[in-house]
């Protein structure tokens, strides 16, 4: 079965480079500069000319939550994913799809610090308030981390969804103030597959070219 991935370096598609890793199974990577979706040849993959698109075999599929559960489906239902009738099926549907409660926050400051360049155009009102939306969800997963491991019992894809969400927070907020969520964050960044997924040291194609950035206070 052929498996192409559409991938821009530190976008929501890394969340399927990671999980991809963790299944450790053949597919193609195409990766793009984020500036450069807008192509006739991309733009017959993916309409919006966004990432990721997930090619097998004739199906393309867009969302990266919609991609973790078609390939936790085909590749790994007892391990990663937990099917339906699994007592955890219920919970790890949630955690999957509040890993975009996160990210659609992350998403926004994105847009205010490195696509809008001009900075008469930029809202410091909309930076406090999508920081301030975005740590309220990483207060709810702190708390829920008290004392486990994972969001299950044990490791699974929505750890990667999530480990995402919290990779690309970092870049707008102090995580340390999240103590277990931290801890948490640490041992998922240690993980091989993580780790591949990451975009190689010295490439230009990244979509943070600093490890932090400062909003208004």
């Amino acid at each position: 079965m052929s498996l192409t991935l559409h991938h821009c370096h530190e976008a929501r598609s890394m969340r399927v480079l990671w999980l991809l890793h963790e299944l450790e199974i053949d597919f193609e990577l195409k990766v793009y500069p984020f500036t450069e979706l807008h192509s006739d040849e991309y733009l017959r993959v993916h309409p919006l000319a966004r990432v990721p698109a997930l090619e097998h075999n004739d199906q393309v599929l867009y969302e990266s939550g919609a991609i973790i559960q078609y390939l936790c489906e085909l590749y790994s239902p007892d391990q990663l994913g937990r099917l339906p009738g699994h007592a955890e099926r219920p919970a790890w549907l949630q955690w999957l799809h509040f890993a975009e409660t996160i990210a659609v926050h992350g998403a926004s400051l994105v847009q205010q610090h490195l696509v809008i360049y001009q900075d008469e155009m930029r809202s410091a009102t909309v930076q406090k308030l999508e920081r301030r939306r975005m740590e309220k969800g990483l207060a709810m997963l702190n708390q829920h981390l008290s004392g486990s491991e994972y969001l299950l019992t044990r490791f699974s894809a929505v750890d990667v969804a999530v480990g995402y969400s919290i990779y690309l927070a970092r870049f707008f907020t102090d995580i340390k103030q999240f103590p277990e969520l931290q801890r948490y964050y640490l041992s998922l960044a240690s993980r091989p597959a993580f780790l591949t997924s990451l975009p190689k040291e010295g490439d230009s194609h990244i979509i943070f070219q600093q490890d932090f950035y400062t909003g208004p206070a």
